[in-house]
Formats: structure tokens, sequence, C-alpha cells
């Protein structure tokens, strides 16, 4: 089995993939063969989900494959991970091969998971000519890729919690809250309008952005929607075509089938 860990701001994904699919020639029906997905928050408890993890494997793993956005992490994880696995575990970094051309003004400063989850899209079995993808996580990012393979950037904003912690430290009077899926539109309370705001308005600045980016690409899009908000955000939002949580881990994987091909 290959082992795929990404970490972000707050949490961190684990993905177990089919070895028998990894070795093979590189499709994209590799990515869609994800076995077992977990997530985590970042704390004390991570290597313990680990360890809980590598109890209930028959067989040592095959390969581990680490995407990070949170500086010095990617070793703690893989010193975690080398006594359980027989195969190679690598830190996977936007230098990689990811059967994309990045057309970014600095590559190096581009986040492993946008390049991860932009990869995954455009191999997907499914996309049509070119690809957006939302990522709701801590922060929001809207990616894109054209149809020739070119990941040409996209935009950057707060994710749902960072934009409410912001309002409530940056202020003296608004509380902080907890996000509610059922919070209704027009808020009678502070804490109503505040939980509208972040709900509601996350979904309108990802649709209004997602629409305006594939005017300008022009053509068939697939847009596509991850990140751990996903599937708060997925019904209020009009025009995804695929909501898929486990992006990242898909395309951490097809960079590490392209790595050990």
């Amino acid at each position: 089995m290959l082992l795929v860990i990404d970490i972000g701001n707050t949490h961190v994904d684990l993905g177990l993939f089919s070895v028998e699919q990894a070795t093979a020639a590189q499709t994209a029906e590799f990515v869609q063969d994800l076995v077992r997905h977990t997530k985590h928050p970042i704390d004390a408890t991570g290597p313990n989900n680990l360890q809980q993890l590598f109890a209930s494997l028959t067989s040592p793993l095959d390969g581990v494959a680490i995407g990070s956005v949170v500086t010095g992490l990617a070793d703690n994880y893989a010193n975690l991970c080398r006594p359980y696995c027989r195969g190679p575990v690598v830190e996977v970094t936007g230098r990689w091969d990811w059967g994309l051309h990045i057309d970014y003004d600095d590559p190096d400063r581009v986040g492993v998971d946008r390049l991860a989850a932009a990869a995954a899209a455009y191999h997907h079995p499914a996309k049509r000519q070119a690809a957006i993808i939302a990522d709701a996580g801590t922060a929001l990012t809207i990616d894109a890729v054209d149809a020739k393979g070119t990941f040409l950037g996209g935009a950057i904003a707060p994710g749902l919690r960072l934009g409410l912690q912001a309002l409530s430290t940056g202020t003296s009077l608004l509380p902080q809250i907890e996000i509610d899926a059922a919070a209704p539109l027009l808020g009678k309370t502070t804490a109503a309008g505040l939980r509208s705001g972040a709900l509601y308005g996350s979904a309108a600045l990802i649709e209004g952005l997602c629409a305006r980016i594939a005017a300008e690409l022009g053509g068939p899009t697939t847009v596509f929607l991850t990140g751990g908000d996903c599937p708060i955000l997925q019904p209020l939002i009009a025009g995804v075509d695929i909501c898929d949580t486990a992006l990242v881990l898909r395309g951490l994987a097809l960079a590490y089938n392209r790595y050990t091909s």
C-alpha cells in the first residue's frame, strides 16, 4: 500500500492507495483508487493516529508520499513512517513532475496542496477540457488549469473559519463563533449574522470567482470543490461538477506514481 499524507495548516489527511494501481502506467484511474481516507487535527494526537493506522496494516507499506504547507512537519512524519515502510518515504515538492506546465512567476512559492489538487483535477477521467479547482480549507484557493495542462495560478482568500477568527480578534465586540451549516441567510442576532456572512459569503465568493475564471478560460470547464469545508459549502454553490475532499491526496499519489515510475 502507498500511504499519502497531506499536512495542512490545521488538519492532516491520510490516504491509502493500492500499490497494484500505483505501479501500473501513469493513468488517471490510479488517483481514483483511494482505499482509505481519514482526517485528523494537527495536535498531539497526530502520532497516535498514525500508530493506529500502522497497527492495522497486515504488511509493511510500499511507499509514503508527504505533502506539507507547514515548515518542518514533513520530516517529523517521515521519521514516524520509516520503520513501517519498505519503500521510499519522500516529501513531494512543487518541483516534482505533476504532468502539468506551471505558469507561475515563482514556482517554488506555489503551495504543494494547490499543485496536487490541480494535477488530480486535470488528470481526472471525468474532466472536460479545462479545470477550475476551489479548495475550501484554512485558506480558500481557486486555481485554474487550461485545456493544454497549464497551471495558470489563481486567487487566495481567507477560509470560513479564518475569516470569522479575524473578525473576532480584530474587533472589540464581535464574538468568536462556530460555523452552522443550517445558518439562515438573514441573521437576527450578531452571531447569526456572522455565520451567514462566513457561510454564504464564502459560497458566493467561490461561485463568483469560478464563473469569472471560466469566462476567461473559454470553452468547456469542470469545476472541482475540495477541502475540509467542501461538504458544508457544496450545497450552496451553483456550478460545482465534482466535490471531492480527497483531491489533494489523489494529486500527491499521482506525483509519487510519476516519481517512482
